[in-house]
């Protein structure tokens, strides 16, 4: 953003355009990529931000919610992702090394698997991740609407999916990148 109000308010040639336009478009990519992909909970449904769609899901129509390095939702054959929440390759080897006891799937020796257990029990008990916090919050939800859904002998058919395009990041990146193209041509 500085280079962008440097370049209004000093720089007034191609060159600076072609800069500002370049720095406007990689702030939208930023922005789409890194910062925008995330997961809210409402009272019924699960919104999923994607990079450029968003997905409504309705809690009664989830089957499983699983967490590998992305926020995986699947709604019958179909998988929605959420790339804003997930788990670390770090975090992921940890746990497997620890679930899979003296040898873990790296082939751990022994001295491996002592070293894993300098942390102290209480510590690495009484803290939960964010990711597992957000995956039991998510199957809480999910729980909480399918028997709310029973006690109410609800037969009618599951509420669909919906979802949206986001049209302003869209627009901003189709924009900013043409912008930036059309400079370089003319």
């Amino acid at each position: 953003m500085l280079i962008i109000g440097y370049v209004a308010l000093r720089d007034h040639s191609v060159l600076g355009l072609q800069v500002a336009l370049a720095s406007a478009f990689g702030a939208v990519l930023v922005w789409v990529t890194q910062l925008r992909p995330r997961a809210t909970a409402y009272r019924r449904e699960l919104l999923l931000h994607g990079v450029v769609k968003d997905a409504f899901i309705p809690y009664v129509a989830i089957d499983e919610v699983t967490m590998g390095q992305t926020l995986n939702v699947w709604v019958g054959r179909r998988r929605f992702v959420c790339v804003g929440i997930g788990r670390s390759i770090g975090s992921e080897m940890r746990q497997r090394v620890r679930s899979h006891g003296q040898r873990g799937q790296l082939g751990g020796n022994r001295s491996y698997q002592f070293a894993g257990k300098t942390e102290t029990t209480e510590l690495r008990d009484s803290t939960t991740s964010y990711p597992t916090f957000v995956l039991d919050r998510i199957n809480d939800l999910v729980a909480a609407a399918r028997s709310e859904n029973q006690r109410q002998g609800a037969d009618a058919p599951l509420p669909r999916v919906r979802s949206r395009y986001a049209v302003p990041e869209l627009v901003a990146f189709l924009l900013t990148g043409a912008a930036f193209v059309a400079t370089i041509l003319l």
